[in-house]
């Protein structure tokens, strides 16, 4: 269970008392305060019947996210150079992910939950893992790849640097059907980026810097929802057109990913195309449909969706149609059959591409 205690530095640093365990074996021998502004705290350490100590310098931080974390290490390993002892970082939390990345550093760390790893060339090298997070981050946004958030990872992808929150904040109402998101928003969601190291800020601008990594997060994290309402239609023309949606101001639609693909892909459409739209009935009438009972004799099915994520970005061709973005129909194909997850592949480079430009 969480630990809802607040956590501050001087808390954290009450538990190096002299006497105390720091990572069993090893026990804190002397604690000190130094009036050095730049050192959270020197620790002597030693194992028990050792009379022989270890001076590390301790960088304490808060907060676990990666951005903190790195910060944590530059300062400790900086500090302890400057005094000819060992670097320490003192976190809330270490993941096994960031103790294999101290010992790559051969930084020592620990933490409040049990973890750390404390190293001394060829004198001391002690392990322990596996003890569960009970001080997680309070992010400002529960998934920034999921859901509207996700729309703030989208438009990075579509251009990689902006001169201010304002700007990037206009572009996605501009490219959303629907209201797109609030300054706080994609504030809240950029702020989640820079923690997850994926995004830098420099004064007012930020740049996306990891566009694979991104693109990677919001594939794990996109989900194709089985509970959208889906109907199959025939059409009563002789052929289907979707050019009369566009007199439909009320309606908010495009083409599905997966019906999207041929546009972006070298791969053969099979079967009914699939429509995205807000509301069955207005499409339904606007297209003059017929229900169709029997799927495969279909010319097109509708999913009713108000999620964003299906609308956004959309491109348009001559005729006015509208197709899913790169990036909606990547995440589709990558999630379904085995031809559709191989012709994901090169759709992904192209996406990867674009975003570094």
């Amino acid at each position: 269970m969480a630990n809802s205690t607040k956590i501050d530095e001087r808390r954290m640093l009450d538990h190096l008392r002299p006497g105390e365990p720091l990572l069993p074996p090893l026990v804190i021998r002397k604690f000190d305060r130094p009036n050095d502004r730049e050192i959270d705290a020197l620790v002597d350490v030693a194992f028990p019947t050792d009379p022989a100590t270890e001076r590390f310098s301790v960088e304490c931080k808060i907060r676990s996210t990666p951005d903190v974390f790195r910060e944590a290490i530059r300062k400790a390993s900086e500090n302890a150079a400057r005094l000819e002892n060992h670097p320490m970082v003192f976190l809330p939390y270490l993941s096994p992910e960031k103790l294999a990345k101290l010992e790559e550093l051969a930084v020592s760390g620990i933490d409040l939950c049990g973890n750390g790893y404390i190293y001394v060339p060829n004198r001391m090298c002690v392990l322990r893992t596996g003890n569960p997070n009970l001080y997680p981050d309070s992010r400002p946004i529960a998934n920034p790849y999921r859901g509207r958030s996700s729309l703030v990872a989208r438009m990075l992808l579509n251009k990689r640097q902006w001169d201010t929150l304002g700007e990037l904040t206009q572009a996605i109402k501009k490219e959303a059907q629907t209201k797109g998101l609030s300054l706080s928003q994609v504030s809240k969601t950029i702020t989640a980026f820079a923690e997850d190291l994926l995004v830098t800020k420099t004064g007012n601008q930020i740049t996306l810097t990891d566009p694979v990594r991104l693109l990677d997060n919001l594939g794990s994290e996109w989900r194709r929802r089985s509970s959208l309402n889906r109907h199959a239609y025939r059409s009563s023309h002789a052929k289907l057109d979707l050019r009369e949606l566009a007199s439909v101001d009320e309606l908010v639609w495009s083409l599905s990913g997966e019906s999207s693909a041929p546009r972006y892909c070298t791969i053969a459409q099979g079967g009914p195309m699939t429509l995205v739209v807000n509301d069955l009935k207005l499409a339904e009438s606007a297209l003059c449909l017929t229900p169709e009972s029997v799927p495969s004799f279909a010319d097109i099915v509708l999913l009713e969706s108000e999620e964003d994520e299906y609308y956004f970005a959309h491109e348009r061709d001559e005729e006015g149609v509208r197709y899913a973005s790169r990036v909606q129909t990547w995440l589709e194909l990558n999630s379904g059959d085995a031809r559709q997850r191989e012709t994901a592949k090169d759709l992904y480079q192209t996406i990867i591409r674009k975003a570094r430009v």
